[in-house]
């Protein structure tokens, strides 16, 4: 399905406009990146990069590595850390506007990344930064170049695409996801049974595993514990509770605005049934298999709004085609979804700086933070400069990124329990016969539970509350205690 652009005449070609909108809108998130603090889970990967490494327990680097990058270079700060996030969105843009005027025309392939823009986990992903940023990055570009050897009948471009599949794994886990897709692809396409024969699809997959080899290499010097966290831990916590199907749903509803939600799961509905075209069957061999897992895997676990991202471009793309093919039929209805999403978008990107919109206070994140650093410094001012442990690495992380030197903090793991990547830095037996602070998030109650034990004496202090436009987002709870020690046998 080649749709061919509209004449230009001599204004601005298609790709000069949309490299001046992603320029734009990337200016715009990076001024906004530095008004609102750093989520917990942001401040979380901030730590990774203060510890360099491989890889890292809970995921892999990409996403650590570019923060490390970047704040070396210009310091840490709230917008220097978010520049990861924009630098890997700018990659994003290109592959997608490169792959969606390949199989839809450059003009479509422009309204396809305009669309993309305003959706919230598109717009969300320009300025937060987390290890989806070189997932859909990589995910988008294997795509491309898969299309490429396809459409060119060049099968050497495969080895580009096992490099963005290598990529698209150093940021999550499920970028491997990409591998079966592309020999699907190639399987169903007399060009890419072909190139089957060749050697250039195998030198890909392995060129894709040899980039992926840190992490491999990480684990297998660590007692292959991600591995075991992602592969086992995770799949002995699956049981059976429908009532996740409800959750899946609705959070990928929010995720990319719920009309837009139902227009894409609608065009991968129908790329499918035109899996003969080509251009359809490539946009749904890259959307439909990861979203049919996580439908079949919601009923036993609970599937984080972000994990189905990968998909949405691709299935924007075939909607995009969709309409384009016959915009009469469809115009209202996309009207109606883009402005929807861009209104979700707007709101979402207003909600942390204006306290007043209507939101649940609780699922705030950003809230409280700096005023938890300056009540831990005023205790600190009395009490000297305390060593922090947080309980859970969301309080830790957010502590150890606003408190004034951004000294080192401790997790749970300091009485015994899980701490996730701090498991890995300092061991918090350093700690024992001293004087800590430790902080609790109200919202992460049931860690530190043997605080009681493990520290003698254990005295509370005042605790904090914080609100948004009068509302309870979380309390703060804080204790002096005289550290013993964690447990005999700490567990990892």
């Amino acid at each position: 399905m080649n749709l061919p652009s509209q004449p230009q005449g001599r204004g601005l070609s298609d790709a000069a406009v949309a490299f001046l909108l992603v320029a734009f809108s990337t200016i715009m998130h990076v001024a906004y990146a530095g008004s609102l603090p750093l989520s917990p889970q942001e401040a979380y990967y901030w730590q990774y990069a203060r510890h360099p490494a491989l890889s890292y327990f809970d995921h892999p680097p990409a996403a650590a590595w570019t923060i490390r990058a970047f704040t070396l270079l210009l310091g840490d700060s709230e917008r220097v850390v978010r520049l990861a996030a924009a630098s890997w969105s700018a990659v994003f843009c290109l592959f997608f506007f490169l792959a969606g005027r390949r199989l839809l025309g450059a003009r479509a392939a422009l309204a396809a990344l305009a669309m993309m823009l305003v959706t919230p986990f598109f717009s969300l992903g320009q300025t937060i930064i987390t290890p989806d940023g070189p997932l859909v990055a990589g995910w988008i570009a294997a795509f491309y170049f898969t299309v490429r050897a396809l459409q060119d009948d060049r099968p050497a471009w495969l080895l580009a695409a096992g490099l963005s599949t290598g990529v698209a794994a150093l940021g999550k886990y499920t970028g491997f996801l990409l591998l079966p897709q592309i020999l699907a692809a190639l399987l169903l396409d007399r060009r890419g049974r072909r190139m089957l024969a060749t050697p250039w699809p195998w030198a890909g997959a392995a060129l894709s595993l040899l980039v992926f080899s840190p992490v491999v290499i990480w684990n297998a010097t660590h007692g292959w514990a991600s591995f075991g966290f992602q592969f086992g831990k995770r799949g002995q916590e699956m049981h059976l509770e429908p009532v996740l199907v409800g959750r899946f749903f609705g959070l990928q509803a929010l995720v990319v605005s719920p009309l837009l939600f139902l227009v894409l799961l609608a065009a991968m509905g129908v790329a499918v049934r035109r899996w003969r075209d080509d251009s359809m069957r490539l946009l749904a061999l890259f959307s439909v298999p990861m979203m049919a897992l996580w439908i079949v895997v919601s009923p036993f676990h609970w599937v984080k709004m972000n994990w189905a991202v990968p998909v949405y471009p691709t299935a924007l793309l075939a909607a995009v085609a969709i309409y384009v093919a016959n915009p009469g039929k469809w115009r209202g209805l996309m009207i109606a979804t883009v402005s929807l999403a861009a209104f979700s978008t707007l709101f979402l990107t207003l909600m942390p700086i204006v306290p007043s919109l209507p939101f649940p206070a609780r699922d705030d994140t950003t809230a409280g933070w700096k005023e938890l650093a300056a009540r831990v410094e005023e205790e600190q001012r009395v009490s000297g400069p305390l060593p922090v442990i947080g309980c859970f690495y969301r309080t830790a992380s957010t502590l150890a990124f606003n408190l004034p030197g951004r000294p080192e903090t401790w997790s749970s793991n300091a009485f015994g329990e899980p701490g996730l990547a701090y498991d890995f830095w300092r061991d918090p037996r350093e700690l024992t016969g001293r004087e800590v602070l430790v902080i609790e998030d109200d919202r992460d109650a049931g860690w530190c539970t043997s605080r009681a034990e493990r520290c003698n004496p254990l005295v509370p202090l005042a605790p904090l509350e914080v609100k948004r436009a009068g509302k309870k987002v979380t309390t703060f709870r804080i204790w002096r205690c005289g550290y013993l020690g964690p447990p005999p046998r700490s567990p990892r």
